[in-house]
């Protein structure tokens, strides 16, 4: 397995390009993957055939967005999948495992050296069972490529779709050990495609780290809005007084239950012993309030490890110059923090309002390419009159 902390941002020729491509799935990450290849797809350099698999009920929808050369019901999964050198399931995670099965079946009906891949949250036991439904038997046999784009939102759905959904997006692929690296390429090239970036890790240590980064995160800002809510004589009182870091510790409790109930399914151990841990690190730290060492230690340790993940990027393991510029709480005041830049051909590659209170002064962390780019904006934001401070 290619080491985890290379991600590869190649861009990849057309003659690598797959030719038939089925997406099977339209809610949020499959929708916004068809939106997202629209320019790939009509590029007359080499004619690509797209099509997707889809429910009955996000048909005509799918249908009258243009999307696709062809669209399919679920139930015709064999037929919409026959030719077809690149499959990309984008369903929940376990009826990912079921159209695995399926596909498997009738793999002999895929094109040769074809690549089935999916874009599920968890990734050790679809990849160990799907490994295994589309063995290396033959020189030409269709092989199963784990995947994960980290990228996604609290909305749901075909209506949520996004084109700009993958851009600058970690793609991790979980590859299995014996598959030539050169089979990627396909793959490779329409992930860039969408814009985003790739990196290669083994699928036991995804389940772990997104346990951490992820799954544990969204259990505990649900069950944080929960408490926060519960007691009626203080819910009003606590929303009149909530601000910007309540809104982005609970942001994620906004998100579809149903769509957490597979992933919860699927990585129940990780998951459930980062709860422990937590728990535990809280326990000891309601005990210890009174201690000034254990309350240091705290936020010594926290602000550690939050000092080390710099601007997100929908993503991990990547490389930006960041700066702070403080905002007057007054109109007007991200047109003026823009305009010197577009005006200077400078591009701003991520952005992260920071504290906003009303008739107070805000702050925005700017994230830029390079330290050279990062330079020329701070000149440039200087001279326009905004307070910068280093991050």
């Amino acid at each position: 397995m290619p080491d985890s902390s290379t991600v590869d941002t190649t861009e990849h020729r057309r003659h690598d390009a797959p030719t038939r491509i089925v997406i099977v799935g339209a809610g949020l990450l499959g929708g916004s993957l068809l939106a997202a290849l629209q320019p790939y797809r009509t590029d007359p350099s080499r004619p690509v055939h797209l099509s997707a698999v889809t429910t009955s009920r996000t048909l005509a929808a799918l249908r009258g967005r243009h999307w696709c050369d062809a669209v399919h019901l679920n139930e015709e999964i064999t037929e919409a999948c026959a030719r077809a050198d690149l499959v990309i399931l984008c369903t929940p995670l376990l009826t990912i495992r079921a159209q695995v099965e399926t596909l498997a079946a009738c793999r002999h009906r895929l094109a040769p050296h074809a690549i089935v891949t999916d874009v599920g949250s968890t990734k050790l036991g679809i990849c160990a069972h799907a490994f295994a439904a589309f063995p290396n038997d033959t020189p030409d046999a269709p092989r199963f490529v784990g995947g994960h784009p980290m990228a996604g939102s609290e909305r749901s759905g075909l209506d949520a779709s996004d084109p700009l959904l993958y851009q600058s997006a970690l793609w991790v692929l979980c590859p299995p050990d014996d598959l030539d690296p050169a089979r990627l390429a396909p793959l490779r090239t329409v992930i860039h495609a969408v814009g985003a970036r790739i990196a290669s890790i083994a699928p036991d240590t995804h389940d772990a780290a997104v346990a951490r980064i992820s799954h544990v995160p969204q259990l505990v800002s649900s069950a944080l809005a929960g408490w926060a809510g519960e007691d009626e004589h203080l819910a009003a009182t606590a929303l009149t007084l909530a601000a910007g870091g309540f809104r982005d510790m609970t942001r994620l409790a906004l998100s579809p239950v149903d769509v957490w109930q597979d992933i919860i399914a699927t990585n129940r151990t990780p998951i459930a012993a980062g709860l422990h841990e937590l728990s535990d690190r809280l326990r000891t730290l309601a005990d210890g309030l009174a201690s000034t060492d254990a309350l240091q230690q705290t936020f010594t340790d926290g602000r550690a490890f939050r000092q080390r993940f710099h601007m997100p990027r929908k993503g991990i393991l990547h490389d930006l110059t960041e700066f702070i510029v403080r905002l007057d709480d007054r109109p007007g005041q991200l047109l003026a923090l823009f305009a010197p830049l577009a005006e200077a051909g400078i591009n701003v590659q991520d952005l992260e309002i920071l504290k906003v209170r009303e008739g107070e002064s805000g702050t925005v962390l700017m994230g830029f390419g390079t330290p050279e780019v990062a330079a020329a904006a701070r000149d440039v934001l200087s001279a326009a009159g905004f307070a910068i401070f280093e991050r």
